[in-house]
């Protein structure tokens, strides 16, 4: 089951404070407030009625905490904080890059966890090249939020070249132009990067939509991050038996050393069956190689959500399923493909067509 959560927060003088409205699943209100940067100071819960709709009492209760002075703070009012990691080039998906596991455990997940936990930040996007990687985070304690920043890197097992910025806006990295490009080509690309830039800066909601909305967290089944020698170990037998390697797979390339069969797209229904039949034949735990992300243990609930280029598999490996970019869903494994056939066999002009 899920729990919902709303955040409110309060400037007094110069810090920001925040409370922190928690509806759990087992029925009981946490209520937890505190300094951004720090662990929560008080904390109070309440049980509620059986019949009580969760996200109608967060609404109610953070109503009650408008009326004291908290709210959701303005864009001109918070700051950003800018991670840049300057790594040996990789010009495939980060997930896929060697040195990309030591990078999310050290580093990217620790600090956001540490800004969510203290309710200091959220992180709000990234950009890559060069071998130039760039992580922004909202946040609100600029002092505390380097603090955390500073000590988990000094902490890290692992060291990577890293600068720390702080400022109204991200850092940012000018991108490096060949130098056998025409002058010409080299000024209108210049021009093109500063609105785009300028356009993308306008673009982020630094805390989207209705402020006593209340958002859905993972409650049990939040991802795992996969780490270590098993981590080692998964993506050499996805090299090894599926010829994949964080990076494009059929039907983008042809990847795939055995049959395939793949579709534009399914229907829930559809997709409901397909999660009905592997549910009943897992060997858990049930992984996810996101591309982008790294690897993580998942629920089976989650098989067909919001996946956007990465392959999902069980322990035995006999069986894979890759999610593309260009929403593309494809199989693979024997057993697997006979289902999915199966299925379709009424629109057999949906297998393995481009539309």
């Amino acid at each position: 089951m899920n729990a919902y959560r709303l955040i409110l927060y309060q400037k007094r003088e110069t810090r920001w404070h925040y409370v922190r409205l928690t509806a759990l699943p087992d029925g009981v209100l946490r209520t937890e407030t505190g300094c951004c940067g720090l662990v929560p100071d008080q904390q109070e819960e309440i049980t509620l009625p059986a019949t009580t709709d969760a996200r109608v009492v967060l609404r109610q209760a953070g109503e009650s905490w408008q009326e004291k002075g908290y709210q959701k703070p303005a864009p001109q009012d918070v700051e950003v904080l800018t991670l840049h990691f300057q790594m040996r080039r990789w010009s495939g998906y980060p997930a896929g890059a060697p040195w990309y596991d030591d990078l999310t455990s050290a580093y990217l997940d620790p600090i956001l966890q540490k800004l969510e936990t203290t309710c200091n930040g959220l992180f709000r996007g990234n950009e890559r090249f060069s071998g130039n990687h760039l992580y922004y985070y909202t946040i609100l304690n600029s002092d505390l939020a380097l603090e955390t920043a500073e000590g988990i890197a000094a902490a890290a097992p692992v060291k990577f070249l890293l600068d720390i910025h702080i400022g109204r806006r991200e850092k940012q990295v000018q991108i490096p132009i060949d130098p056998n490009v025409p002058e010409y080509l080299r000024s209108l690309f210049r021009v093109v990067e500063k609105s785009a830039r300028s356009i993308a800066g306008e673009l982020p909601v630094l805390f989207p939509g209705d402020p006593l909305q209340p958002e859905m967290i993972a409650n049990g089944n939040a991802p795992k991050r996969v780490r270590g020698d098993e981590a080692a170990r998964l993506r050499q037998v996805l090299k090894d038996k599926w010829n994949f390697d964080s990076n494009f797979w059929n039907p983008l390339t042809d990847a795939s050393p055995s049959q395939v069969v793949f579709l534009n797209g399914m229907a829930p229904d559809k997709t409901q069956q397909i999660a009905a039949q592997i549910k009943s034949r897992l060997n858990a735990p049930l992984y996810l190689l996101d591309c982008e992300e790294g690897l993580f243990e998942i629920s089976s609930d989650d098989l067909f959500k919001e996946v956007y280029e990465g392959v999902v598999f069980d322990a035995d490996l006999n069986w894979v399923i890759y999610f593309s970019h260009h929403h593309t869903i494809t199989f693979g494994g024997d057993w697997l493909i006979a289902s999915v056939k199966d299925l379709y066999k009424e629109q057999p002009e949906m297998l393995n067509a481009w539309q």
